[in-house]
C-alpha cells in the first residue's frame, strides 16, 4: 500500500486563509489549542511599593489609630484616610522594605475588632 494524497477538502479551508492553508501549522490539525490567557496585570500580586494600601480598616478608625500600629516600624512617613471610602487608608514608609516588613507583621491584626487587609499599593 502506497501514501494517498489526502482527501479534498482537508484540511477545511477557513475563511480569509491563504489557499491551501487550513488554519493550523502543519502536523498541527485538529490538536487542542492553548486556553487564552488572561491579562497579567489584573491577576499579578502588587510590585513592593514604599506605600501600603490598608483594606478593612474599621469605619470608626481615625488616622491616628491607624498611625498608632505603624509608627512602631522604620521609615514610617504618615498615614491617609481615604474620606469618600470608609474602610480605606494608605500608609507611607521611605522604601519598600520598611513597608514590606510592616506589611508581614500587620498582615491580618485586629483592629477593633476587623482584621486589616494589607497590600502594597498599585500607584
Amino acid at each position: 500500500p502506497g501514501f494517498a494524497p489526502p482527501a479534498a477538502g482537508y484540511p477545511p479551508q477557513q475563511p480569509g486563509a491563504p489557499q491551501g492553508y487550513g488554519g493550523a501549522p502543519p502536523g498541527h490539525a485538529g490538536m487542542p489549542q492553548p486556553p487564552q490567557q488572561q491579562q497579567a496585570v489584573s491577576q499579578a500580586p502588587p510590585l513592593p511599593h514604599p506605600i501600603l494600601f490598608l483594606e478593612n480598616v474599621p469605619h470608626s478608625a481615625d488616622s491616628e489609630a491607624v498611625a498608632g500600629l505603624f509608627r512602631a516600624f522604620m521609615g514610617y512617613k504618615e498615614v491617609r484616610m481615604v474620606p469618600s471610602r470608609p474602610g480605606l487608608a494608605f500608609v507611607e514608609f521611605e522604601n519598600e522594605m520598611q513597608s514590606g516588613v510592616a506589611m508581614q507583621r500587620l498582615q491580618g491584626v485586629d483592629m477593633q475588632g476587623q482584621a486589616l487587609k494589607i497590600t502594597f499599593s498599585r500607584s
